[in-house]
């Protein structure tokens, strides 16, 4: 027992508990480093609280389900397509590069962690999933600006086809989609339906 007046190491500089964006890294990082153990099938809120020293609740009042905190996870440690858009000069040229791009990531992040979100998308809060489609948006304004476009709205389900077969090859195939399925995906389907719009 101590004489009264006198700190110990511990009284002295108490444990912090981290709150605000120093918390939110720590479970970013931790979730991270458990999908890189784990992967995707044995991820848990759980043990991402644990390796925090936080609970549940902390976790869920920032994201709303475990396929919400992986995709958090994955962005802050690959970025995401929507903060560096490709401009390579030509409308063909941008669409190609963002196909590559997202494959990439699915490259990037492993085909376990990118089939495992993809098997729960519904979990997934939507202004999530229109960051893609809004990207190919932005490439499409571009090509107005340059003279390549008409100036008639693209439907929404054009604007997420690109993604939507990029989604489809991971799932059947396991694998990210082929340069020949992503110019396949630009060249053939994507731009003539957008051309043929663009035109109304």
């Amino acid at each position: 027992m101590y004489p009264l007046g006198v700190e110990t190491k511990t009284d002295a500089h108490p444990a912090r508990r981290r709150r605000g964006r120093a918390l939110e890294d720590a479970l970013l990082e931790a979730a991270w480093e458990q999908l890189q153990r784990a992967g995707y099938a044995a991820f848990t809120i759980d043990a991402v609280a644990r390796a925090v020293n936080t609970s549940r609740a902390v976790i869920y009042r920032r994201w709303p389900s475990r396929a919400a905190l992986v995709h958090a996870t994955v962005r802050a440690h690959t970025g995401s397509v929507i903060e560096h858009v490709p401009d390579t000069g030509s409308l063909a040229g941008d669409v190609l590069a963002v196909v590559h791009e997202l494959a990439g990531r699915i490259e990037q992040i492993g085909i376990d962690v990118a089939t495992g979100l993809l098997s729960e998308l519904e979990e997934i809060p939507d202004d999530v999933k229109a960051v893609v489609p809004s990207v190919f948006q932005q490439v499409i304004d571009r090509g107005r600006t340059r003279g390549e476009l008409g100036n008639a709205p693209i439907p929404d389900a054009v604007l997420s086809m690109p993604g939507a077969l990029i989604r489809y090859n991971v799932i059947a195939e396991r694998a990210a989609p082929s340069e020949q399925a992503l110019e396949q995906i630009a060249h053939q389907l994507f731009l003539p339906l957008v051309r043929y719009h663009a035109s109304l």
